[in-house]
């Protein structure tokens, strides 16, 4: 009915919501049927819409429009004259299925896409409120770093994770590790979407003289704006998954050289 409105009929339309049968020799502009079975052996003028009915076109049946049918059949005979297009949707099992399996799919990643974007958005805030003083640490060391190192430290981390994940995976012993692995990349995504919510954040005048975590919740809630941005957002998440791989790199070298410096120390000492 949306795509062939009421008011584009005239007075010699059918509406029926029973069987219906326009004979040979009668001309109808169009024909609309919901729920019951319509037999066409005379002319239609435009179209034919049945909703949950079979359509039976007789040899004699001249069709000048489109022909819908909607959740039943369509028979035609030899000689009918069907000048244009042939929409036939059938419910049955494999079209229920299908179209329950998309459902589920669109759902599913719509929420995925709301359940990711919360927790992008949550998680600076808890850091930067949590972790006060180690969060604005890492934020002033890193937020005029060199962007080039670190994009080129966590492209190569990242690519090396990928190949031992892959040859892991080949494992069932190795499954444990690419758990492992994915915990490091969700931490470094942690720490990376919380640079930059921060770094956005203090960007924005609004929100100077609030508190810390006011100011990285306005910054992330505008990068998970832009991350779901189609095609833009991918390159965008792309982007900073690199910079967090980049920058959890450089955190863990420098914590392991801290640790290594008191023991050389105590060597030496003694």
């Amino acid at each position: 009915m949306l795509i062939f409105p009421i008011s584009s009929t005239h007075a010699a339309s059918l509406y029926d919501h029973q069987d219906t049968t326009v004979p040979a020799g009668q001309t109808v502009v169009d024909v609309v049927v919901v729920g019951g079975d319509v037999t066409v052996a005379g002319s239609v003028s435009n179209s034919v819409v049945v909703v949950n009915g079979d359509v039976n076109v007789s040899s004699t049946a001249r069709i000048k429009g489109v022909i819908v049918v909607i959740g039943g059949h369509l028979h035609q005979e030899e000689g009918a004259d069907v000048t244009n297009d042939i929409v036939s949707i059938s419910f049955d099992n494999a079209t229920v299925n299908s179209l329950i399996i998309g459902t589920g799919l669109i759902l599913g990643l719509g929420a995925f896409k709301l359940a990711a974007s919360l927790i992008l958005f949550i998680v600076p805030i808890l850091m930067v409120a949590i972790g006060r003083r180690r969060t604005a640490a890492v934020v002033d060391r890193f937020r005029n770093s060199p962007r080039g190192k670190l994009f080129a430290a966590g492209f190569f981390v990242g690519l090396l994770i990928f190949a031992v994940s892959v040859v892991l995976l080949l494992t069932i012993v190795g499954i444990p590790f690419i758990l492992i692995f994915a915990l490091f990349l969700f931490i470094a995504l942690g720490i990376g979407i919380t640079i930059v919510s921060q770094t956005i954040g203090e960007q924005i005048r609004i929100f100077e003289d609030k508190p810390e975590w006011a100011r990285a919740g306005a910054g992330a809630m505008l990068l998970v704006s832009m991350l779901n941005v189609p095609f833009i957002g991918m390159l965008l998440f792309l982007a900073l998954t690199l910079f967090s791989l980049g920058v959890s790199t450089s955190l863990t070298v420098s914590l392991l050289r801290n640790r290594k410096r008191p023991l050389n120390g105590s060597d030496t000492d003694r």
